[in-house]
């Protein structure tokens, strides 16, 4: 009798086509087995074979299923593929429409505004040093480079004072168990989540009256969001809390204090997260014109300045758009400098590990 086992195991990848051969084989051998004399060795052979194609037949189901799903697959990552390019299409054509209209002249540019540059021209950055003076009340003027010294002041001091108050309430409240430490978790979550925009009016008049208002210095100082800032507190708790508080007795046995954990041991381990938060943090604040439109009215950044002078030179030189353009793309320099001068710190790993037995 011709051999009734199926040609391959059924639970290895075959194609469709041997599938389906090895069907009609089994049918062959079960119309066979019917014609025959029906003894008991035919019946139990018949059966086998009955069974075999059932489960090939279920095979060859799976088989279809597993293709028809393959190609639905590969259809969907096309699909995404393609809304992922339009939209990083969308996110550099703004960038690079600015960086081209600024080497432009404003006949060129009226001409065809998306037109790519018949030559490169830096007359527009030349001039931005010129016209970028901004005044505040008709009797003090700033120009570029002192708008650009306060838009570092501010990102810069902002972010340190922002992680370094932080950095120490999370670690406390991640740390060290004391009443009410629930309480402060819980206010750090609820900082992040709700709104304040309505609180504006009694902030400004509590700002006034403490001396806060229009004063960079203390508006550093007193940063809003500053001790519970939302999301940086959230994530540095969070890294605080997975570190095994071995390393701070480790310390303790060799004399060091709570500061000394935290300062040199604490702290240089969640580093790469700090950096992170800082280029996040002094992206915010350079970009940031808004608190100095409303907080700090009589220091304007170069954010702000360039919201001034986009209006300046809308009235003065008839919109002037390559001139503007050509100012923004010189805000944008030092944020993508900073960028580029962090990226193998923010991405690079850090091995922390080993304690004294």
């Amino acid at each position: 009798m011709e051999n009734l086992q199926i040609a391959f195991s059924l639970y290895t990848d075959v194609p469709k086509k041997q599938v389906e051969q090895e069907i009609a084989r089994q049918q062959t051998l079960l119309s066979a087995l019917t014609a025959a004399e029906q003894t008991d060795e035919v019946i139990a052979a018949a059966t086998q074979v009955q069974e075999n194609i059932r489960l090939l037949q279920t095979k060859r189901k799976n088989i279809i299923g597993k293709n028809v799903g393959s190609v639905v697959s590969s259809i969907f990552k096309w699909i995404m593929w393609a809304i992922l390019i339009v939209y990083c299409i969308s996110l550099l054509f703004l960038p690079v429409w600015m960086l081209l209209t600024a080497f432009k002249d404003p006949i060129e540019y009226t001409l065809n505004p998306f037109a790519f540059p018949t030559s490169f021209k830096f007359d527009n950055f030349v001039n931005v040093f010129s016209h970028l003076q901004i005044e505040i009340d008709y009797q003090t003027s700033y120009n570029m480079l002192q708008m650009a010294g306060f838009s570092f002041l501010y990102a810069a001091g902002f972010t340190i004072v922002d992680l370094f108050l932080t950095a120490i309430s999370a670690y406390v409240i991640a740390k060290y168990r004391f009443p009410g430490r629930n309480l402060l978790y819980t206010i750090g979550i609820v900082v992040m989540i709700v709104p304040i925009v309505g609180s504006l009016p009694s902030a400004m008049q509590i700002n006034k009256a403490l001396g806060v208002y229009d004063n960079m210095l203390l508006r550093i100082l007193l940063c809003h969001g500053c001790v519970f800032s939302g999301f940086n507190f959230l994530l540095l708790h969070g890294n605080f809390k997975e570190m095994p508080w071995d390393y701070a007795e480790a310390v303790f046995i060799d004399g060091g204090n709570h500061y000394t954990a935290f300062f040199k041991m604490y702290l240089p381990m969640i580093f790469p997260t700090l950096m992170v938060l800082f280029v996040l943090g002094f992206l915010g604040g350079w970009n940031d014109y808004e608190t100095f439109m409303v907080w700090l009215p009589s220091t304007p950044n170069l954010a702000y300045g360039m919201y001034l002078f986009q209006g300046k030179a809308k009235a003065l030189y008839k919109s002037n758009i390559t001139e503007v353009m050509a100012g923004f793309t010189m805000v944008v320099i030092p944020t993508v400098a900073l960028y580029f001068a962090s990226q193998k710190t923010i991405m690079s790993k850090y091995t922390v590990g080993g304690l004294k037995g």
